[in-house]
């Protein structure tokens, strides 16, 4: 490889430097020739006269992590002669930023690598954009919990082996369309929110939770077993008898199954915990139309 020994570097980098990209240049060492913009990823040092040139990224960076990644790609373009693009996620000094950097390797007029130029451009806007509308298309915008398209792809790419034995809990809200008629629909909707939120306090951080319809609800428990599953179930029945809205309870139907292993079908667990609920949702409209009879017959004894 040949030796890049410029005539006038300050020439160039003075002009460079004039355009908001972070434009570099490094040696067949890796290390920098010049730089046209220090940033906050920098460690540069009290010295006034202190300068870039002759330090490799392992030597300025805070972020040692995306240090040692760009002095590997910077080896991997000199060994390969091909260039790269990527983009680093940085956390420095309270302040998450997303750099894209572009490298490629200089030819000399003998065929050589000389060295390598790179430009960095500030994408923080556009990808914390990027972010927010891939989490809209899998968000429901009503409960924050995820949407039923996501859960679809989920359960394709992100359902892991080491989440097993894991449970699944199906739940929906009794009374929601009686609720809806007497006090409107947002009423209804704060019963769903309200419902929503219960879940959150009652299942552990990595519990992951859909809504998956109107008023119907699928909370996947890793690392649970039907015991341990239970015990949420359990757990959010006592939750929902101390909320409410406009004076009515917030009643919830709940079914609990588990898989034991990635060979399990997810679709026939989900069958089965819908199953489970629906048992449920009878027994508690049973319940609800027993404690009614009572109540009536207590009032017609009482005036007759």
């Amino acid at each position: 490889m040949s030796k890049f020994i410029p005539e006038d570097i300050n020439f160039v980098e003075r002009i460079l430097r004039e355009l908001p990209s972070n434009i570099m240049f490094k040696d067949t060492e890796c290390r920098y020739v010049f730089c046209t913009h220090y940033w906050r990823h920098i460690k540069v040092g009290d010295d006034p006269n202190w300068t870039i040139r002759g330090k490799t990224d392992l030597e300025v960076r805070k972020d040692q992590e995306n240090a040692r990644l760009a002095y590997e790609q910077d080896k991997r373009i000199l060994e390969t002669g091909k260039g790269c693009s990527y983009i680093t996620e940085n956390n420095i000094d309270g302040v998450t930023e997303y750099l894209e950097i572009t490298k490629r390797p200089v030819w000399d007029e003998n065929g050589e690598i000389m060295g390598i130029v790179g430009i960095i451009n500030d994408v923080t806007a556009r990808v914390k954009m990027e972010k927010e509308l891939e989490n809209y298309a899998k968000t429901d915008m009503l409960t924050g919990l995820f949407n039923r398209r996501y859960l679809n792809s989920w359960v394709l790419e992100e359902m892991k082996s080491n989440m097993f034995p894991l449970c699944l809990i199906s739940a929906d809200c009794d009374e929601l369309k009686r609720i809806n008629d007497t006090y409107g629909h947002l009423i209804g909707d704060e019963f769903i929110r309200l419902a929503a939120s219960m879940f959150r306090i009652c299942v552990p951080d990595e519990a992951i939770m859909f809504r998956t319809g109107g008023d119907e609800f699928l909370i996947v428990l890793p690392h649970h077993d039907l015991h341990q599953g239970q015990q949420i179930v359990d757990r959010m029945v006592e939750a929902s008898k101390l909320l409410s809205v406009k004076g009515e309870p917030l009643q919830v139907s709940l079914g609990l199954t588990d898989m034991t292993s990635s060979k399990d079908s997810f679709m026939a667990a989900m069958e089965r915990a819908d199953k489970e609920m629906y048992a449920d949702k009878q027994a508690r409209k049973k319940e609800r139309k027993k404690q009614k009879k009572l109540e009536k017959e207590a009032k017609q004894e009482k005036q007759g």
